[in-house]
């Protein structure tokens, strides 16, 4: 959670919600991108990796690969991250246990166990047993990332606290008090959680939100900030036939 040197380019994902062939697209484009130039990005993946879509196990093992590709590359730890990392240790609260089934958590237990949804207890063995390489992944998570300009969140920060002192449910579920404060930060703040209403990335003075809603919009983007400005986005996008497209645009 500190500033560290900066790297020259950095791709910054937000919200894939267990849309793995969306992501294996993006992250393809990014291998050819970075052979190209003969550079080797840094990925921050903004969190909410899990629920709604449908492959939420293979995004946490393309995540996972890409950290280990990509050396500087990090996770920050999503509102539906921080389900699965509870079951997994063991903390779910019961009050969360129910909202996370409500919100999508079904498809991701589904997508790893063939158990009773109920049978909270015995998939989270299953998971820890066949799958340690998530609990890694999402115990290794940071809840947000200063780099130069630019401070990577999934949800947001409040305004008028100091990063340090920002509580961790607000860096993961803030909307109001955030989403409509227009004094700058003393960061640009890359962050998801709340789906654009355009449906497309949207710069704003004080942030950049990188949420596209690619579980029902079949587009999934990143925002890459290269010298330490923003350069432009990539997004991948299933078209009318199912085929999946890459696209760059510079804002």
């Amino acid at each position: 959670m500190t500033t560290e040197n900066r790297p020259r380019e950095i791709y910054a994902i937000a919200d894939i919600h267990g849309r793995a062939d969306l992501l294996d697209a993006l992250l393809g484009f990014i291998a050819q991108d970075a052979a190209r130039q003969g550079s080797s990005p840094v990925l921050v993946f903004l969190g909410d990796l899990i629920d709604r879509g449908p492959e939420s196990p293979r995004v946490l093992d393309q995540v996972s690969a890409a950290l280990d590709f990509y050396p500087g590359s990090r996770l920050i730890l999503g509102n539906h991250d921080y389900y699965l990392r509870e079951l997994l240790r063991g903390t779910l609260a019961p009050e969360d246990a129910v909202n996370w089934l409500d919100w999508g958590g079904v498809a991701t237990l589904s997508a790893y166990s063939n158990r009773p949804v109920p049978d909270l207890d015995n998939i989270a063995a299953e998971i820890r047993a066949a799958h340690p390489h998530h609990v890694t992944l999402l115990e290794t998570a940071l809840t947000y990332k200063e780099i130069g300009r630019f401070c990577f969140v999934h949800a947001g920060i409040r305004p008028g606290v100091a990063l340090l002192l920002q509580t961790e449910y607000d860096l993961r579920w803030i909307r109001a008090g955030f989403l409509d404060h227009t004094d700058v930060f003393d960061h640009v703040v890359l962050h998801g959680h709340t789906i654009t209403a355009s449906l497309r990335p949207e710069i704003h003075a004080n942030r950049i939100a990188l949420d596209t809603g690619a579980y029902r919009t079949g587009r999934l983007t990143a925002a890459v900030i290269r010298d330490d400005a923003l350069s432009h986005f990539v997004s991948t996008e299933v078209d009318g036939t199912g085929a999946i497209h890459v696209g760059e645009w510079r804002p």
